[in-house]
């Protein structure tokens, strides 16, 4: 079995990344960098496992995604896990979630990708984010540290930390590249459901992850992410169109919808440069609402 691990990264610390790719070079058989820029050669580290890809300029997440299984379809993978570059798996990463799928295809599931119960690293005390699952209309919020099971089906993973059967990615199952970067995984995992693949949270490993520019602000049930204007952008316009697909329920629809009525609100208050992340954000919701992704 071969296993390869896709590192997308983008003006990385580079200290984060050197350990990320020491850690990874001795769990999986062949290491790619997805260089979409200011990622530093490893031509010299002695990882001889280990590619650095650069593309020239920054062509978004999909692009880079679907680059790196590319190459890891060359290489005679089975699976590809996927990780963004501020990441950190403990080092028994990918025996754990292989053990895990072992045991899910033992059962008759068809799997379409595992991932980890994760945290952001830079808080203290470690707080784990949630599972979503929708049932019976609603969308389930399920705390993984609140669970004894092993395994959680979910509707959705972090691109970061999934393990995935590279004949998933093969089954006309490609990441979006005209999303350039926010939604997606989401995208990318609904899609994926809609093709009647599962999706599973595994509570027995854990990993360490910076979800956005900063911390998260934790306000009552909701995660607010800073971000930069840039970002904000791209976060609602590719909400706006991925909720007018047509594997996309009413019911996270309306979710989604919401959270950025709210987002709105909270980006006036907590961030700074409220004039040009509010202007971004009309941007957005400008091309959002006219499914322009040029």
């Amino acid at each position: 079995m071969h296993i390869s691990a896709v590192i997308v990264g983008y003006y990385p610390e580079k200290y984060i990344l050197d350990a990320l790719l020491l850690n990874l070079s001795q769990q999986v058989d062949s290491v790619f960098l997805i260089d979409n820029g200011g990622c530093e050669t490893i031509e010299n580290s002695g990882l001889t496992n280990c590619v650095r890809i650069i593309l020239g300029k920054n062509y978004g997440l999909g692009y880079a995604l679907n680059r790196g299984f590319q190459l890891a379809l060359e290489k005679g993978a089975d699976y590809v896990a996927t990780f963004d570059q501020d990441s950190q798996p403990p080092e028994n990463y990918i025996q754990v979630l292989l053990d895990h799928v072992q045991i899910l295809l033992q059962q008759g599931t068809r799997l379409g990708a595992i991932g980890p119960r994760f945290f952001d690293r830079r808080e203290d005390p470690k707080t784990y984010f949630p599972f979503f699952k929708e049932e019976s209309g609603n969308i389930k919020v399920i705390h993984p540290i609140d669970s004894s099971i092993p395994l959680i089906e979910c509707d959705v993973l972090i691109t970061s930390g999934m393990l995935i059967p590279l004949k998933v990615w093969q089954d006309e199952l490609s990441y979006d590249e005209n999303l350039f970067i926010d939604l997606t995984d989401n995208d990318w995992c609904f899609r994926v459901r809609y093709r009647n693949y599962r999706l599973f949270g595994c509570t027995a490993v854990e990993m360490g992850h910076a979800m956005s520019e900063a911390p998260p602000k934790r306000l009552f049930s909701l995660h607010y992410f800073k971000t930069s204007p840039l970002r904000k952008y791209y976060n609602f316009r590719n909400t706006l169109i991925f909720c007018r697909k047509p594997y996309v329920s009413k019911v996270w629809a309306s979710r989604l919808k919401k959270g950025l009525f709210i987002r709105f609100f909270l980006t006036l208050l907590l961030e700074n440069n409220r004039w040009l992340q509010t202007k971004m954000t009309f941007k957005g919701i400008r091309d959002g609402l006219k499914r322009n992704t040029n």
